[in-house]
């Protein structure tokens, strides 16, 4: 698991969007519980070989019971991640440049259990 994820997390649950290992997950999409975020790693863009810097990607995976909660719950995250710029999201351990969300997000149906299933990415620029 990456620092990034890790720190992403931390930023989400500082701006009351949820709890660490409650409702948001990094790494992962649990089973339970039915309402919950997940942060995961995607990858990202080859480093720059002269400047020292990385350009990770990462997706927010929203699961709800609700859809209208998911895709407000969906568009809040947008809203605070899209657009950040030159800042530390809680702790000194990755510095972002800037995160742009890749597209709006959507709707990516239902699961198994009938829960309604979001999705957003994002590429980030860090140190």
């Amino acid at each position: 698991m990456s620092i990034l994820i890790n720190d992403v997390a931390d930023y989400l649950e500082e701006e009351g969007v949820g709890t660490i290992a409650t409702n948001v997950f990094c790494g992962y999409l649990p089973e339970d519980p039915d309402a919950c975020i997940a942060v995961l790693d995607t990858g990202g863009s080859e480093p720059d070989k002269d400047i020292p810097t990385k350009e990770p990607t990462f997706q927010i995976m929203i699961r709800s019971t609700n859809y209208a909660t998911g895709k407000a719950k969906l568009d809040s995250i947008r809203s605070l991640l899209h657009r950040s710029s030159n800042v530390n999201l809680v702790t000194d351990e990755t510095y972002f440049y800037f995160i742009l969300a890749i597209a709006e997000g959507g709707h990516l149906g239902r699961d198994d259990r009938g829960r309604d299933l979001f999705s957003i990415n994002f590429r980030a620029r860090t140190r």
